[in-house]
């Protein structure tokens, strides 16, 4: 049977949105619908959306793609950046967290449709689901992948001796623990039964 939840998934980010810099906070709704019989399974697609809101969202700055020098000066501040196709407003901001939240859940759970509203949006709720037009976020992109990645894989600024910048390596959900149970079983784990002679 399915199941119909609801969660909160709420941060503070930055935006570099026309040549200036601002301090959001962003509320996100999200309606979810259970779309697996294993209740563990339920629990981590849940926990992977908490995750990815309060390790990649939280305290990163929303940033275009096109401001690449913008980007390096961040960058080398040791800042994490959200890149997106588009200026960060929050309609595009919340057309990615459908996109992304839906490929992290990898249908165990199905995020049926979000709200995102901001303190910039003085209350304005926007609200998605899969019968709206998604535009740039219906193409490949990082906004699609089920891993935990994000477009610039969380750089630090870890510099080599030349000066280059050093990306750090990508997170998998079962470094934070968030695997599905499946994934252990593929992993090759043996129940040895106990059996008698004539068995």
């Amino acid at each position: 049977m399915n199941i119909r939840l609801n969660v909160d998934l709420n941060f503070t980010a930055g935006v570099w949105y026309d040549n200036q810099f601002y301090m959001n906070q962003y509320l996100v709704n999200c309606n979810l619908i259970t779309n697996t019989l294993e209740a563990e399974d339920v629990t981590i697609a849940v926990d992977r959306l908490r995750w990815f809101s309060a390790n990649v969202l939280q305290n990163s700055i929303f940033i275009q793609n096109k401001e690449t020098e913008k980007q390096q000066q961040y960058w080398g501040a040791q800042m994490n950046l959200i890149i997106l196709p588009e200026q960060p407003t929050d309609q595009i901001i919340g057309m990615m967290l459908y996109s992304k939240l839906n490929a992290i859940a990898e249908k165990k759970v199905i995020v049926a449709d979000i709200q995102v509203t901001s303190m910039l949006s003085d209350g304005m709720r926007y609200i998605f689901d899969d019968t709206d037009d998604y535009g740039v976020f219906t193409e490949d992109g990082w906004w699609n992948e089920s891993e935990a990645i994000w477009w610039n894989k969380d750089i630090l600024s870890n510099k080599e001796a030349d000066g280059t910048l050093k990306m750090n390596p990508t997170i998998h959900w079962k470094d934070v623990n968030l695997h599905w149970t499946a994934d252990d079983i593929e992993e090759g784990n043996v129940v040895v039964g106990k059996f008698k002679k004539d068995d």
